[in-house]
């Protein structure tokens, strides 16, 4: 599973799951890339939420267009 996350400056971070999990702090906020994959996602939050973590996802719009969006996941 590939995590493409959003960095502080806008640059598209690739993670596998294993270091994804080791940056999870109580009350986290992570902005994925739209070009990952739908399926990965859901498959990371049935694998966190197995784990005992409460997590909410959903895509986010910036602009007008179409293709301006992210994907937003908060762990609690």
């Amino acid at each position: 599973m590939k995590l493409k996350l959003i960095g502080a400056d806008n640059q598209i971070i690739e993670k596998n799951y294993e270091d994804f999990v080791k940056e999870i702090k109580p009350n986290s906020f992570f902005y994925f890339h739209k070009d990952t994959s739908y399926k990965d996602l859901k498959d990371l939050i049935d694998k966190l939420e197995e784990e005992g973590y409460s997590v909410y996802f959903r895509e986010v719009k910036y602009a007008l267009d179409e293709s301006a969006y992210m994907y937003e996941l908060h762990v609690i």
